[in-house]
This record gives structure tokens, C-alpha cells and sequence, in this order.
């Protein structure tokens, strides 16, 4: 699910990944916003007048130990993913309000969305942040990959997985380093 984004939003990315972040996730918003997974973080960056962001851009990021929810609110034909995380709740947006205080383009934890597929998408997003909250598939040094890995191994070993899921796993382990 990596998708081209605006170039000013691309250009703000570049300068906030670090050299081992891996980007996982990129889907580009109705205006000028996208929403960033990386391997070790979450980010929301946003970009142009219908954001707020007139000049330059802004980013709101969190690891993903610190999301606390992620989700979509959809309804005819518009909506808005909102990424909940400490000192910032959910509270109810509007797609097509102007008043700051409630326009998803504008608040900093929120990508505005046009079209049902663009939200299927943003639902798939949602689980992949929600796994990673939750601990189950990020491992946070080669330390704990390692261990994982040999738990892995002793598992095929006794023949509980086959050699198929030990190499798929592990890949997928390996590529999050």
C-alpha cells in the first residue's frame, strides 16, 4: 500500500526518516495529506491552504507504542481516518465543516478521505497499526528479532510449523529490521 504522495509532502518525509526506517504504508489524503506507517512509527503529514498549512508542511507522529486507536469514520461518499493516541482523543470531525475546531483536513491527528475504496484502504491501514500497537509483530532490536527467530526455529524443529511458515516468517521478521 505505498502510493505517491505530493511532492512537498515526499520532500518532508525524506528529511524525517531515519537511515534504517522502513516506510511499509503511504496513502495520500483528499487534499494535500498522507498518512506514513514506518517501521517504527506512525506519522500524518499535511501540506496547503484546505489543511491549514499555508505555507510549508506539518506532521503529527507517534511510535506506534503510543497509539491508543485507529480509525475510520466513513459515511455517504466522504470521511476521515483519525489516529488516537495520549493527548489527543477522538472527537467528532467533519469533512466538509470550515470551523477548525472540528475539520478533519485541519486537525493534526486526521487524513480527510473521498471515495469508499479510498477508505477500504485506510481500514486495511487501521489493522496494520492496531497489530503493531498491540506488540505482537514489532520487535523492537535485533535482539528480540533473534529470539523470536530461534522460538521460530524450535518450533519447526518439533515440526508444530512447517519449514514454508518458519521461511515466511522470518522474512517478515527480517524485513522490519
Amino acid at each position: 500500500m505505498i502510493e505517491s504522495i505530493p511532492d512537498k509532502l515526499e520532500k518532508a518525509l525524506s528529511l524525517a526518516l531515519t537511515p534504517n526506517e522502513t516506510v511499509f504504508i503511504k496513502l495520500r489524503g483528499t487534499f494535500t495529506e498522507a498518512l506514513v506507517c514506518t517501521s517504527t512509527r506512525v506519522m500524518i503529514l499535511k501540506g496547503g491552504w484546505m489543511t491549514g498549512q499555508i505555507f510549508g508542511t506539518d506532521m503529527f507522529q507517534c511510535p506506534y507504542s503510543n497509539v491508543a486507536g485507529a480509525q475510520v469514520n466513513f459515511h455517504l461518499v466522504t470521511g476521515y481516518f483519525e489516529l488516537s493516541t495520549g493527548g489527543m482523543q477522538n472527537t467528532p470531525k467533519s469533512f466538509w465543516n470550515s470551523d477548525k475546531s472540528i475539520n478533519a483536513a485541519k486537525a493534526p491527528n486526521c487524513v480527510s478521505i473521498s471515495g469508499r475504496d479510498r477508505a477500504a484502504e485506510f481500514r486495511k491501514a487501521c489493522a496494520f497499526i492496531m497489530e503493531r500497537a498491540s506488540g505482537r509483530t514489532n520487535p523492537q532490536s535485533g535482539d528480540d528479532a533473534l529470539g523470536i527467530l530461534e522460538r521460530l526455529a524450535r518450533l519447526r524443529d518439533a515440526g508444530v510449523i512447517s519449514v514454508a511458515e518458519y521461511q515466511a516468517k522470518k522474512a517478515e521478521i527480517l524485513s522490519r529490521l
